[in-house]
């Protein structure tokens, strides 16, 4: 007889019935999870393979590589695993809210300081004296700016001067009003005595002061000093004069510390030139209402007074401002007795953090073979605390309490052995899901 593909096919179907049929049932279908491993994950304890990333949730060897797993459970260090995991502990403090805060920002000259040197009598530049030659030069009282020829000044000493000859009491009273309005009663006085008027007149400055330049922008061009030829009216600003060892920096205050501020505080200056500045004193004068959208800080201004000059304008210098908390929240002074509230403090190495959840390790319980069990605690924070000494610290709203004991090094790796037992932990509030049955990578 001749085979065919049907005989064929008939015999690879019935060899693989007889193939199924003869198989166990755990060869073909995988066991369920029993309740000896629900209960594992529950309590937290896993096995997990010394060689190969596998976790399962039975002891045994591990099906990758044979090697004999080894018991993983959460919170639960041996004396030997603390020394590899290099386990520090460090106990939960009571004490003030003091910080140091630092900002950094650019020195300029004192804008309360500014005066303004103006002809009260319009005419045209004819010559500039070195008090209109360079910004930066510092000038004194009644040092000459600029000859103005101005034929309303010429046409007033006419005036005077027939006045003076007629002997016209009221006319020469009034007419060396008006020249003392103009800041001129040399002028006039030299007039009364008998000389002739001159259509030129020097121009002088009622103040001492370092020239600066003006503003950008307005209607004329406030960072260019008089120039010859150029027509002036009444009240045009010829010079700008500020106190030359006045100054002030304009802070931008993070703002995490915007509310540890207040006017008076003292500030600590250095700059990268001159190191510490500790002769240079300044305090806050004027802190701003409301935060900065863009930089999202609180601007600060520190007024201040530098007689060796020791600081330049447009200097980058830092400051530090030693700052504290009273019991009720509100900036105190720290070098007040007393003035600072107490607070529950933890060094900010003991806290995980997502950014918006925080934890600490707990040392619930030492055994007396030397293993330590954690628990994990969800904490509620204030603010960071920095000091000059290094000190790093948070304060502590809610979660733990003075005389605790936390892991600070070696927190990680503990929350890292919770996440592979499946309880709870800095990323899993509820525990994380049971492993795998089969090998993951």
């Amino acid at each position: 007889m001749r085979w065919t593909n049907w005989m064929t096919a008939t015999v690879g179907l019935t060899a693989g019935a007889v193939l199924i049929l003869t198989l166990p049932e755990q060869t073909l279908f995988a066991p369920h999870a029993d309740h000896a491993s629900e209960d594992a994950a529950v309590t937290g304890a896993r096995y997990a393979c010394p060689m190969m990333d596998f976790i399962g949730n039975k002891p045994g060897d591990c099906p990758v590589c044979g090697m004999k797993m080894t018991k993983v459970t959460a919170g639960e260090l041996t004396r030997e695993q603390q020394r590899r995991m290099g386990v520090e502990l460090v106990r939960v403090s009571s004490g003030p809210a003091v910080a140091t805060l630092r900002a950094y920002g650019t020195v300029r000259y004192d804008d309360r300081t500014l005066q303004v040197v103006v002809p009260r009598v319009p005419g045209r530049i004819v010559r500039r004296h070195p008090a209109a030659l360079h910004f930066g030069t510092e000038v004194s009282a009644g040092a000459p700016v600029v000859d103005l020829y101005s034929p309303e000044a010429f046409a007033a000493q006419g005036e005077l001067a027939a006045a003076v000859k007629l002997g016209d009491a009221h006319t020469i009273h009034a007419l060396v009003e008006r020249f003392m309005r103009w800041n001129l009663a040399a002028v006039a006085a030299a007039i009364v005595e008998g000389k002739a008027p001159v259509d030129t007149l020097t121009l002088t400055t009622p103040f001492s002061g370092l020239v600066v330049p003006g503003p950008e922008g307005g209607t004329m061009d406030a960072t260019r000093l008089p120039q010859v030829g150029q027509e002036v009216m009444a009240d045009t600003v010829l010079l700008r004069l500020v106190e030359p060892r006045s100054f002030m920096i304009t802070l931008q205050v993070p703002e995490a510390r915007a509310h540890w501020l207040r006017v008076g505080q003292p500030a600590h200056l250095a700059s990268d030139d001159r190191g510490e500045l500790p002769e240079v004193t300044a305090s806050i004068s004027w802190i701003s209402p409301e935060l900065n959208a863009e930089l999202r800080s609180r601007e600060v201004h520190l007024h201040l007074q530098d007689p060796a000059r020791r600081l330049l304008a447009g200097s980058l210098v830092q400051a530090r401002l030693a700052a504290a908390l009273g019991a009720d929240g509100n900036p105190v002074d720290p070098s007040l007795a007393g003035a600072a509230g107490t607070f529950t403090l933890v060094p900010k190495a003991a806290v995980l953090s997502t950014g918006v959840r925080h934890v600490a390790w707990r040392v619930a319980e030492r055994l007396t073979d030397g293993r330590l069990r954690f628990e994990l605690v969800p904490l509620a924070l204030g603010p960071r605390l920095e000091s000059e000494a290094g000190q790093d610290l948070l304060v502590v709203r809610a979660g733990l309490r003075p005389g605790d004991e936390v892991a600070a090094q070696g927190a990680f790796l503990i929350d890292a052995q919770a996440q592979l037992a499946g309880t709870a932990s800095l990323l899993f509030t509820r525990g994380a899901a049971a492993p795998a049955s089969g090998h993951s990578h």
